[in-house]
């Protein structure tokens, strides 16, 4: 019976890998649901979860240009890239004691960094191949 000995290893192997992961990903909705709570709680009466998001506005918006440095290995380039900064205000209400309050918060958005092309790919988009 040498298919029993290679199949409960494996089988334990995977039921354990899945409990696991299964762990995981209940802790981390738990945790998301606390912290959702935790966000939302009245300051009047300190219930947590309590507040429902009534308004949402983006009260200012600014695009900067920032200059990143990149060292290469023979060179330096600068390059520039454009900065979003977005301040918002959210409006809640409690929904025990009818309690009103804002909140801001601010956000910045940066563009995904970008990879270096390699010398081949550069000598390719300038040269390419013909068929």
């Amino acid at each position: 019976m040498w298919w029993a000995e290679v199949l409960y290893p494996s089988l334990l192997i995977c039921v354990s890998f899945g409990a696991l992961l299964l762990v995981a990903v209940g802790s981390s909705y738990v945790w998301l649901v606390w912290l959702g709570k935790r966000a939302t709680k009245c300051p009047e009466c300190g219930k947590s979860g309590a507040g429902e998001l009534v308004e949402s506005t983006v009260t200012d918006l600014r695009a900067r240009t920032e200059w990143r440095t990149r060292i290469g290995l023979f060179r330096q380039d600068v390059s520039p890239t454009q900065v979003l900064e977005e301040t918002c205000e959210d409006h809640f209400k409690c929904c025990h004691c009818g309690h009103e309050w804002t909140k801001t918060t601010q956000w910045t958005r940066r563009p995904p960094e970008r990879k270096q092309a390699s010398p081949e790919e550069k000598k390719a988009r300038v040269f390419p191949a013909r068929r």
